[in-house]
């Protein structure tokens, strides 16, 4: 009889039924607010995905939302402005997303470090700031309605977008985020993700490995802003309008606290983890009548997570330690108490 490894099985088979229970959420509710609530946290867990994985090389970007501004605008003035279909436009928005940031990153990556996040913070607010004067493309401020994805037909049955119903978009969100996921799971576990990872560690000691810094960190770059941009789009249409106030400097900072807290040891679990948190706080603190409270309780979370967790961890590796309790292993944050470390 093969040897059961319950230790590694049984976590799996949790996240299993996790995953599963998410999928098939629709059947026990058609609430409006609930499946809303996860759309939401699905297209910022892919905007996270993608700063998490230009922070692993040592990169902090402070314009990241620029990049699903520039998804959601390509897809709407794609179909909007000159008549493309939905689905083309879509993955178009993406690819768009993904030459600027190749483009930028192309520029801006040879200097890195402080200047890197301050030249993104400044890019992000060039992108809002053109897309609000520019009305005779973005319409400004009054911003542009996107069409309604179309009706798709699959086995017999008709997927309709256009009916109210949030069903289509969270499906739609549960196959972009297991794309995205499977994506970047790949990458994180691949020799590239080994390599993102040493040029964050000592990216002096990488160059002298033979290790090319500006052609990683644009890879790096390049795959999240596409990514991102498909956040962006998908967005854009869940909620029906694109405006320039939509991915401004506080979305940047939203992405940045959602990784922080979630925990950047793991890119597709600490995204999910911090952006299904995050936002759904959010969307509850925002119907307190405290002013700013959203902004006060989001800057204590992520204060809390750096002061009270290790170095570079978040709550994603509160996973890894429960299970060590639950199977009785030491803890590897725990130092070993000294009669434990008396020799006898």
């Amino acid at each position: 009889m093969p040897y059961f490894d319950y230790k590694t099985w049984i976590p799996r088979i949790v996240i299993g039924v996790l995953i599963a229970i998410f999928v098939i959420l629709p059947v026990f509710t058609t609430s409006v607010i609930t499946l809303s609530i996860f759309i939401s946290s699905g297209i910022w867990t892919i905007a996270v995905m993608g700063f998490t994985l230009v922070l692993r090389t040592g990169q902090f970007s402070m314009g990241q939302a620029a990049f699903m501004a520039l998804g959601a605008y390509a897809s709407a003035i794609l179909t909007v402005n000159l008549g493309m279909p939905f689905w083309p436009s879509f993955l178009l928005s993406g690819i768009i997303s993904g030459i600027i940031a190749l483009i930028i990153g192309l520029i801006v990556l040879r200097v890195g470090g402080i200047y890197f996040s301050i030249i993104t913070l400044a890019f992000g607010e060039l992108v809002r700031i053109f897309a609000q004067e520019a009305e005779g493309i973005t319409r400004g401020v009054r911003g542009i309605i996107p069409p309604t994805p179309p009706t798709i037909s699959l086995l017999g049955f008709d997927i309709n977008f256009a009916a109210g119903n949030p069903v289509p978009y969270y499906y739609f969100m549960i196959i972009l985020v297991a794309i995205t996921a499977i994506i970047f799971w790949r990458i994180e576990h691949s020799r590239i993700g080994g390599t993102f990872a040493s040029l964050a560690l000592n990216q002096t000691l990488a160059e002298h490995q033979g290790i090319h810094l500006m052609k990683y960190r644009v890879i790096a770059f390049t795959i999240a802003g596409v990514f991102t941009g498909f956040a962006g789009a998908f967005y854009a249409n869940f909620l029906s309008i694109i405006t320039p106030f939509m991915f401004g400097l506080w979305q940047s900072i939203q992405i940045m606290m959602m990784s922080v807290v979630g925990g950047i040891s793991s890119i597709v679990g600490g995204a999910l983890i911090g952006a299904t948190i995050l936002y759904t706080l959010g969307i509850y603190l925002s119907r307190l009548p405290i002013y700013n409270i959203q902004y006060v309780v989001f800057g204590t979370v992520v204060v809390l997570v750096l002061l009270f967790l290790p170095k570079g961890t978040g709550l994603v590796d509160l996973w890894g330690k429960f299970w060590r309790k639950v199977f009785r292993e030491p803890d590897e944050y725990e130092i070993p108490e000294e009669s434990e470390m008396a020799v006898e």
